[in-house]
C-alpha cells in the first residue's frame, strides 16, 4: 500500500477523531453531544483497522507511532468505566460479590480441605503429647499453658477497651486474608502456607484447651465470630489459589493473561470479603470475650453461618438471559430476538 495515498485517504477521520477527544478533555464524553458521542465511537473502531494495517505495512513510519497515541487517547472515552454508584454497589453486594464466590468454589473448598488436615493433625499431635504444642506453637504455647494450669482463659482483656480490641482483631483478620489471597502469585504456595499455618494453631490450641478440661469455655469464644471469620479466609485463601491455578496452568492462553482474568475474579471476592471481617472483628471484640451466656454465644455463631451460607449459595437475580441453542443461531431469527442477542454479546 503506497504510504502516502494511506494518509491522505484517512487523515481527515484521524483528525476528527484527534478534534472530539481534544475537546472531551478530562469531562469524558459528558462534554460531547450524542451524534459526537456515536460519532466518537465510529471513528475509534475506523482508527484501530488503520493502525493494524499501519503496523503492517508501515511498522517503522511515525504514522505507526501518531495512530497508537490516538487510539491510547481515545480508547478511555469509548470504553469509560461508569463508576461505583450506589445502585451498581447495590447490585455487587447482592448478586456479584454471590456470584463470584460461587465461581472460585472449588478452590474455597480445597482451602478448606488444607485448613482442616492442618488443624486435625496438629489436634491429634498436641492431645497424644504436650509437649508439641511448643513445636507447633513456638513462643506461644509456654504463655498459653501457663495461663490455662490456674484453670482459665486468655480471652479477658483487662485494661483495654472493646472498640479497641475489636479494631485490632479487625486489622489482623484483613493482613492475614489479604496475604491468603496474595499469596496467588507465588503460584498459591503463600496461601497454602498462610491456611495450614492458621489451622495448626487453632487444632493445637484446641488440643491443649481439651487436656485441661476447657473446650466449653473457649469454643463459646470462637463459634460466635469463628464461622464468619474462618469462612472469610477460606474465600481469601480460595481466591489465591485461584490465581497459583492459573500460574500453573494457563491452558492455551499466556500466564499473564491467565492470571490477570483470574485476579479480577478474585478480587471481586476479596472486595466482599472485608465487610465480613469488619462484622467479624465486632463480633469478637464485643460479644466473643463477653460474660453472655455460652449458649447464646453458640447461637449467634449458627445464626450468623447459616445467613452468610444461605446469602452466597442462593442469591441470584431473578432474570436470567434464555440459553441460545445452536438451532437459534442456525435459524432465520425475528428482529426482537437478534436485538436481543446482540446486546446480550
Amino acid at each position: 500500500m503506497n504510504r502516502d495515498r494511506f494518509v491522505t485517504s484517512h487523515s481527515p477521520s484521524w483528525e476528527r477523531l484527534e478534534s472530539l477527544v481534544n475537546r472531551a478533555g478530562h469531562a469524558g464524553p459528558a462534554a460531547l453531544s450524542a451524534d459526537e458521542i456515536l460519532e466518537l465511537g465510529r471513528l475509534y473502531r475506523s482508527a484501530t483497522s488503520d493502525l493494524a494495517v499501519a503496523r503492517r505495512d508501515f511498522s517503522g513510519d511515525r504514522i505507526s507511532t501518531y495512530l497508537n497515541g490516538l487510539v491510547a487517547r481515545a480508547h478511555p472515552l469509548v470504553y469509560r468505566d461508569r463508576g461505583a454508584t450506589l445502585p451498581r454497589i447495590g447490585r455487587f453486594v447482592r448478586y456479584g460479590f454471590p456470584e463470584a464466590y460461587r465461581g472460585i468454589g472449588r478452590y474455597t473448598l480445597f482451602a478448606f480441605g488444607v485448613f482442616a488436615l492442618s488443624a486435625m493433625v496438629a489436634y491429634i499431635l498436641v492431645w497424644y503429647d504436650d509437649s508439641m504444642c511448643d513445636v507447633l506453637l513456638p513462643g506461644t504455647a509456654q504463655s498459653l499453658r501457663s495461663i490455662m494450669d490456674h484453670h482459665h482463659l486468655w480471652m479477658s482483656n483487662p485494661g483495654e477497651s472493646d472498640s479497641v480490641v475489636a479494631n485490632f482483631i479487625m486489622l489482623n483478620n484483613i493482613q492475614v486474608a489479604f496475604l491468603a489471597f496474595a499469596g496467588g502469585i507465588t503460584m498459591g504456595i503463600i496461601s497454602t502456607w498462610v491456611l495450614a499455618t492458621n489451622g495448626i494453631m487453632l487444632g493445637a490450641t484446641a488440643a491443649m484447651v481439651a487436656r485441661r478440661g476447657l473446650s466449653a469455655p473457649f469454643w463459646s469464644f470462637v463459634v460466635p465470630h469463628g464461622v464468619v471469620e474462618l469462612s472469610v479466609i477460606f474465600m481469601a485463601g480460595g481466591a489465591g489459589l485461584a490465581m497459583g491455578d492459573a500460574l500453573l496452568r494457563p491452558g492455551l492462553r499466556r500466564r499473564s493473561e491467565a492470571l490477570s482474568n483470574a485476579a479480577r475474579r478474585a478480587v471481586r471476592v476479596v472486595f466482599g470479603c472485608v465487610p465480613l471481617l469488619v462484622i467479624a472483628g465486632t463480633i469478637e471484640g464485643f460479644l466473643s470475650p463477653s460474660g453472655a451466656p455460652a449458649g447464646f454465644k453458640v447461637a449467634v455463631g449458627l445464626f450468623t453461618g447459616t445467613a452468610l451460607y444461605a446469602y452466597l449459595l442462593f442469591s441470584r437475580p431473578r432474570h436470567v438471559e434464555p440459553a441460545y441453542r445452536f438451532q437459534d443461531l442456525a435459524e432465520p431469527a425475528p428482529p426482537q430476538r437478534e436485538a436481543l442477542a446482540l446486546t446480550s454479546r
